[in-house]
Formats: structure tokens, sequence, C-alpha cells
């Protein structure tokens, strides 16, 4: 029986959905529900239900076989899996976010903050502008917000919260999407499997090619 890591959050309901659209039921498990962990056995499959930064550890440590997180979470963890595909559903952006106006001009030194310190640096490395970085956990819009930053990089999906809190998008960074990553040991024992899976998904048009 095969492991699968499932994201909490943002990526659950549109994961589910690819998934039951290439054929995987997983018949009980629920957006909102509060299972960590259950096994499937139409499926032939046992599924963990992980935070979105935890899922590429369990996968490259092949506690998973194969998991989706997002590309913004790849992007930071810089973890060694397998990404066979990106799902065409659930894509936001990264983006610098502050007040209007307030992207910083060149030669400038500010403050950022983020939860992705990692993608911050290498942006501001290609940038003419320089900026200490600010690590947050949650409500990344509150540093801009309340000064504690003078911009911040964080995921846009509707821009409800930015428009509620009288801040704009400033730049897109760049599109971030679901990624289906896979263990590199798992791969070979599984190899058919899950190109069956990815084959389905391309089907149904759910991939992004």
């Amino acid at each position: 029986m095969m492991r699968l890591a499932l994201p909490k959050g943002r990526n659950l309901g549109v994961t589910l959905s690819a998934l039951r659209a290439a054929g995987i039921g997983l018949a009980g498990l629920e957006e909102n529900g509060r299972r960590l962990r259950g096994s499937f056995e139409v499926d032939a499959l046992e599924v963990l239900l992980l935070k979105d930064w935890d899922v590429p550890l369990y996968v490259e440590y092949g506690v998973a076989d194969f998991g989706v997180v997002g590309s913004d979470v790849l992007a930071e963890r810089d973890g060694d899996v397998l990404v066979p595909a990106r799902l065409s559903e659930g894509g936001c952006r990264l983006s610098l976010i502050g007040p209007e106006g307030s992207l910083p001009a060149a030669g400038s030194q500010v403050r950022l903050a983020t939860k992705y310190p990692g993608l911050a640096r290498r942006l501001v490395a290609s940038r003419s502008w320089g900026a200490e970085i600010v690590k947050l956990s949650g409500s990344v819009e509150l540093g801009p917000l309340l000064q504690l930053s003078d911009v911040a990089l964080d995921i846009v999906q509707t821009g409800t919260t930015l428009r509620e809190n009288q801040l704009v998008e400033l730049e897109v960074v760049e599109d971030v999407y679901p990624c289906l990553i896979v263990n590199r040991a798992s791969y070979q024992r599984y190899r058919s499997r899950i190109n069956e899976l990815v084959r389905r998904l391309e089907e149904q048009e759910l991939v992004l090619l």
C-alpha cells in the first residue's frame, strides 16, 4: 500500500478534486475533517494529512511515497524530490505587497516581512534595492500595515485581504501551483502506478504541461 501525504489548508480541496477526477476516491476523506491519517483499501493508499511545510520532508525521507504541496513551499524548502506534474487548479501568486506606491526605489534599503526568507533573499539579490528580511510565521500582511516592515512577500489568491487592509500587490514575483511530488526510491518501486496517475490527470486536463 502506497502512502500519500496531503496538505491541510488551501491546497487540500483542489487536490482531492483532482485525485477523484483521476479515479482515486478516498471515500470519507473530507476537506474540513479532523483526520490526520487513514487507510483507503479501495484505493490501496494510506493518507497522511500534514501541514504544507511538512509534506516535502515526509516525502523526501520516504515516510510518504508521494504527496502534493505548493510550489512556493518546494522552492523555499529546496528538497530532493521528483516533481512529475503541477496541478492546473489551485493556482495563486507570490507577490510583494505593501501600501500603494511603496515599491522600493533603486538604491534604497527596506525591511521585508515574509514566511519565505530563502525566496526573499534570492529576490532581493536580483533587485536594485536591498532589504533586511524579517521572518514571520503568519499574518504577514500585518508587517507593512503596522510598520514592522516596509513591504512583505506573501501568497495572494483573490486579493480580498489586501483590499480590506488598504494594501496592494506591488509586484507579482511568480505564479504558484500545487505540485505532485514523489520520493526517488518510491518512484522506482511504484513507477507504473505513479505514471498512470499522471496520465489520468493529463487526460482530465488537470495538470500543466
